[in-house]
């Protein structure tokens, strides 16, 4: 359920700068439409529960560090799907529903999207993962190990996105920027599967 929240946040993000980049191909109008905001508030809602019920049965079945690390987790899964809304605010505050932003606007808002992405993905795993060490049977596991195989396997999606964003600066803009948000999401879905492959009884809502 968190993998498929996440793969349709980054599909809503990507569809909202194709909107906004390929008006010629969708209309100048599609972004700010009521019928797109209504669907995306449904998914919104519908995102949300599935990190719900993706996540309560190990806040609930985990004891002591274990079951700080499954909120964190929890708590970074919400934000993670929350940021349809999270623009929908900030468009309203900047008034951007009647007025476009300007392209460098755009790139501003995905800079920040990503960092707060890159935080939540990247920082807070290795912070989790050092409150929790000290119950860990052994620190075979470490995120801080250089395995280059292991970690090209784990972060190709992100590699990805990440040539995509020089292709696009080295461009100076470009329309494949519309798949770094999907790419991204789908980076933040991948734990999710694997974990989804190796179930214990607490994840059976997964």
């Amino acid at each position: 359920m968190g993998g498929l929240a996440m793969m349709i946040i980054g599909a809503i993000l990507s569809m909202m700068m194709a909107f906004y980049l390929l008006p010629d191909v969708f209309g100048e109008e599609a972004l700010v439409s009521r019928w797109w905001w209504e669907i995306v508030l449904n998914l919104q809602i519908l995102c949300l529960a599935f990190m719900w019920f993706c996540h309560h049965n190990r806040i609930i079945f985990s004891r002591g560090w274990w079951r700080m690390r499954a909120i964190v987790h929890f708590i970074t899964g919400v934000v993670s799907v929350s940021y349809p809304v999270g623009i929908m605010l900030i468009s309203a505050y900047m008034d951007w529903f009647r007025e476009a932003p300007s392209e460098r606007q755009v790139y501003l808002l995905m800079l920040g999207g990503v960092a707060l992405w890159a935080v939540g993905n990247f920082v807070v795993p290795i912070i989790v993962w050092l409150m929790a060490r000290p119950s860990a049977r052994s620190d075979d596991a470490s995120p801080l190990k250089f395995r280059p195989h292991i970690w090209l396997m784990a972060f190709w999606s992100t590699l990805s996105a990440l040539v995509i964003g020089i292709i696009v600066w080295w461009q100076q803009g470009g329309a494949v920027s519309i798949l770094v948000p999907i790419l991204l999401y789908l980076q933040g879905a991948l734990p999710y599967f694997r974990k989804a492959q190796h179930a214990s009884p607490r994840d059976s809502d997964i």
